[in-house]
């Protein structure tokens, strides 16, 4: 959408999710949540010269792309933008998939509504305090190094 940030955490989390060439994250069987093989988008993502890297179509790593260097400041982010980890059972397996599967979910990361990626906003304090206040939350505007 043209209202989104293309620097911004859920973009680049879209443009993962949606890599064919990523295998460690998928979308859910209804299109709905992310699926993530934490052992294998360790390798493939966080570890240095992962599969994902920067490869002819342009596109980053995990680690590039958010700024993560282990699992868990992804999955850190993960919370910052108000995705929610779902429990254990309701996830499904992937193909391949070499240990236990995290399935995680946000009302505005849908596969078929892109339009809705302009919802997610990072929950500071000052974001938290605006919600709770009835108020709209903006993003910030790319900055003109990001532009």
């Amino acid at each position: 959408p043209a209202a989104l940030n293309a620097s911004t955490f859920p973009a680049r989390l879209w443009r993962l999710v949606n890599s064919p060439r990523v295998r460690s994250v998928r979308w859910d069987s209804r299109a709905q949540g992310l699926l993530i093989d934490r052992a294998l988008f360790e390798r493939e993502l966080l570890s240095p010269g992962g599969a994902a890297g920067a490869g002819g179509d342009g596109e980053a790593a995990a680690g590039d792309a958010f700024k993560a260097k282990n699992f868990g400041s992804f999955v850190r982010q993960l919370n910052l933008y108000g995705f929610h980890k779902l429990p254990a059972g309701a996830a499904e397996a992937l193909p391949g998939s070499a240990g236990p599967l995290l399935h995680f979910w946000s009302p505005n990361f849908r596969r078929d509504r892109p339009d809705l990626l302009v919802r997610i906003k990072r929950l500071t304090r000052a974001n938290r305090e605006r919600l709770a206040a009835g108020l709209e939350v903006r993003s910030r505007q790319p900055s003109r190094f990001q532009q």
